[in-house]
């Protein structure tokens, strides 16, 4: 594997982290949208379901757009760069209607931009020693490595910076990982993905498409219940830790930089689990762990406990991040950026509901609501149990490990 290559990789992973820190910047602020801006939490709810809208919808687009240009790392340069131009609009606002539209612009920008750094990581992945899976696990770190800077951000500048300066702050860190990304546009074109196999008519077969719309809907599922459950959270948990302990922002910082750190080492521990394991058995059991975390959350109110349950939830988060991705990757090459941006449409959904029904439950139910989504994930694990069921030849390949990459032995730097 040449220098080039690996120098891409940490391009990619680099730009993948600087673009996620803004992403949580906005979790420790909840309760400042509530005091300074005024909303509700209904409409604190709509901030980050309108964001997951509007990226789940242009996500289609973008991977349209992958499958069309030769240069996917451009795409995701103009997309980052959008992206800061949105972070930075949101810095100025000064009431709440404002802080729902450039969330909105800020979530078509992101979902112009992640069918792009998805097909990047894939397509490296298979031109390199490492793999598809483990590149994917390491983009998966990269973002929760970013996540995990957001709320740090928030507790190290907010207090000098305030508002403005915290969200500037991450508008420029989003730009920097898209220049990053524009450095690798001259070199990608070299990289000879493996998508104009031969033996591969690209004609897609009725057979082909069956295979792509059973892996991309069965796996944009499990994302989309996973993601819809961590979304719950994202409004619902702060308003919760202010409650029990009267300082929600210092808490939620904390707790959620150590949940995100949590997830982040997962996500590299889990890549080799989800290439040697069955997809769905790994996906209902891990859906099962959610459960026990969730129960715990809705069952105490003491603050280790607290802790606790959330570090368990987080522990599981990663595996069904890579076990969803994992099948997708299962589609044929020629077609994973249309695979991936409707994997997005549909995973995203989770983002758009989760904190609708989060903040609506919690408040009818307060801490109830994290019995509600245990039993959410609990149904789930069971249903993904008995989707065995299915006939074969509509699961070939889903219920046995994914199969390993061919490496060759040139050591890993």
């Amino acid at each position: 594997m040449t220098t080039g290559i690996r120098a891409k990789v940490a391009a990619l992973l680099l730009s993948a982290a600087m673009m996620n820190v803004a992403y949580t910047v906005l979790i420790p602020l909840v309760p400042t949208l509530s005091e300074r801006f005024h909303l509700s939490p209904f409409e604190i709810a709509a901030a980050f379901g309108g964001f997951a809208l509007a990226k789940a919808l242009a996500q289609p687009l973008g991977g349209i757009l992958v499958d069309r240009v030769a240069n996917p790392a451009l795409l995701g340069f103009l997309g980052l760069g959008i992206t800061a131009g949105s972070i930075a609009g949101l810095a100025f606002a000064g009431a709440g209607w404002q802080i729902l539209a450039w969330r909105l612009a800020w979530g078509v920008a992101e979902g112009l931009t992640m069918p792009a750094l998805y097909r990047l990581a894939s397509a490296l992945g298979s031109e390199s020693e490492y793999g598809t899976s483990k590149v994917m696990g390491w983009f998966g770190a990269a973002c929760a490595g970013g996540m995990v800077v957001g709320p740090l951000l928030v507790g190290a500048l907010y207090p000098f910076l305030g508002f403005t300066g915290v969200f500037l702050t991450g508008a420029a860190v989003t730009a920097g990982g898209g220049v990053l990304l524009l450095s690798m546009r001259h070199s990608l074109n070299t990289l000879q993905e493996s998508e104009s196999d031969t033996g591969h008519d690209k004609a897609a077969t009725g057979a082909t498409m069956r295979l792509v719309a059973v892996l991309v809907g069965l796996f944009a599922v499990v994302d989309l219940v996973n993601n819809a459950v961590f979304a719950a959270m994202e409004p619902v948990l702060p308003l919760h830790l202010d409650q029990v302990t009267g300082d929600g922002v210092a808490f939620t910082s904390v707790i959620f930089s150590i949940g995100l750190a949590v997830f982040m080492v997962g996500t590299m521990a889990s890549s080799r689990i989800v290439e040697r394991k069955p997809l769905l058995v790994v996906a209902g059991l891990s859906f099962g762990v959610e459960t026990v975390g969730l129960a715990v959350l809705g069952l105490t109110d003491g603050i280790v406990a607290l802790c606790a349950g959330f570090l368990l939830f987080m522990a599981a988060q990663p595996v069904l991040y890579m076990v969803a991705r994992q099948g997708v990757n299962l589609v044929p090459r020629h077609q994973l950026g249309r695979a991936f941006g409707a994997f997005g449409l549909v995973s995203d959904i989770g983002f758009i509901v989760g904190p609708l029904i989060g903040a609506l439950v919690y408040g009818w139910t307060g801490s109830g609501v994290f019995l509600a989504l245990a039993a959410v994930t609990a149904v789930t694990g069971v249903a993904l149990f008995a989707a065995r069921a299915m006939p074969d030849r509509l699961v070939a390949g889903i219920y046995q490990p994914a199969p390993v990459e061919p490496r060759d032995a040139t050591p890993a730097p």
